[in-house]
């Protein structure tokens, strides 16, 4: 059986490559942005092509940046509030559970319906003339990856039901 370390070096590993996908397309992002601003005061050169660029970095940080923070279990929410009133350990891990069962349901539907758009984009960028598929791709990586930690947090959970910790 695998042990724990494996998953926790994948889990490391992953959110190393994500972070570090979203900190140079921010990078590059600021480059871009700063460089259209300076050519418009200094109209040397002419950059017709930063909207396909913006574009592209946007939905890659995005999506990304969601499955790094997916896998940390680090999205916000409103609280732990009715967790927190559930006295019974059992109780308070099936609830959990449910929560996991409910968000692992609209992963799975986002990961169908980005698939679906995938397969369908057939247009390509106006200035450079890629794929738009490029840009798109991102969506179903990341929540194909959003899905499996879905999976793993549903199996956690399910343990933590028939093996509850005490708090």
């Amino acid at each position: 059986m695998i042990g724990a370390n494996v998953f926790d070096k994948i889990d490391g590993v992953l959110t190393t490559v994500f972070k570090w996908i979203c900190v140079t397309l921010f990078a590059a992002l600021t480059l871009i942005i700063t460089a259209n601003i300076f050519l418009r005061y200094v109209p040397i050169g002419s950059m017709n092509w930063m909207e396909e660029i913006v574009e592209l970095s946007f939905a890659w940080m995005v999506f990304f940046g969601a499955a790094a923070v997916w896998i940390a279990k680090g999205h916000f929410s409103a609280g732990d509030w009715i967790g927190k009133r559930l006295k019974n350990p059992r109780l308070r891990a099936a609830y959990r559970l449910l929560v996991d069962v409910v968000a692992a349901g609209f992963i799975a539907v986002f990961f169908w319906y980005s698939m679906e758009l995938v397969n369908r984009a057939l247009e390509v960028t106006n200035v450079i003339q890629f794929p738009k598929k490029i840009t798109y791709i991102s969506m179903p990586i990341s929540s194909g990856i959003m899905a499996l930690y879905s999976l793993k947090f549903i199996v956690l959970g399910v343990i933590d039901v028939v093996r509850p910790k005490e708090a």
